[in-house]
């Protein structure tokens, strides 16, 4: 299922926030297997994005192969994810943020499931020596039905510090390495 709310919301240990509709088949998945993986697209993509996105499963079973998209299963957790996607984060369910978490009247239009990255792919060609060079990859954006490129990059967290000092925060917040992140984060060889 394609997802427009995925969002870093700790590094230590290293979990995102995903919105999802409730009703969903990728909701009652993740609930039912407590795990799911987080493919980040390209441009490249955007009609294969947009084709899995808007259809349902019921409706098209092969709506993955009907795209184009491949998929292949990670190395140390055998979870599926799509290998045009340069980034894939492997989740373990550790929350789940509803109607009574929030402390609404009604039901929100999305879940927030957490999920602690428990194993992370990156094609070779977008890392640096010790960081991903996110910044150089053509990411496709969505938001309010609305796909979009990348604009021009303004600056960087930090930008106001010492230019040292911004430096070293960014290989802390950037980095990618085994023996920060430990056993799961790996590189892997580009399919492009």
């Amino acid at each position: 299922s394609a997802m427009s709310a995925v969002g870093v919301v700790c590094l230590d240990p290293p979990v995102i926030a995903v919105g999802i509709k409730a009703r969903r088949r990728t909701y009652r998945n993740i609930r039912r297997t407590n795990t799911f993986v987080v493919n980040l697209p390209l441009e490249e993509d955007l009609h294969a994005v947009d084709y899995t996105g808007t259809r349902k499963f019921r409706d098209s079973p092969d709506k993955v192969a009907e795209s184009g998209l491949s998929i292949d299963t990670l190395p140390e957790t055998g979870l599926p994810y799509v290998t045009s996607c340069p980034v894939a984060m492997a989740c373990e369910l550790v929350g789940n943020l509803g109607r009574n978490e929030l402390g609404l009247d009604g039901p929100p239009s999305h879940q927030v499931v957490l999920g602690r990255i428990t194993e992370c792919t990156v094609e070779r060609q977008w890392l640096a020596e010790d960081e991903l060079r996110l910044e150089d990859m053509p990411v496709l954006l969505y938001l309010n039905r609305v796909y979009a490129a990348r604009g021009r990059k303004l600056g960087v967290q930090r930008f106001t510090d010492d230019p040292e000092v911004m430096a070293a925060k960014l290989r802390e917040y950037r980095s990618l390495t085994i023996e920060r992140k430990g056993p799961g984060w790996t590189s892997r060889p580009s399919t492009s």
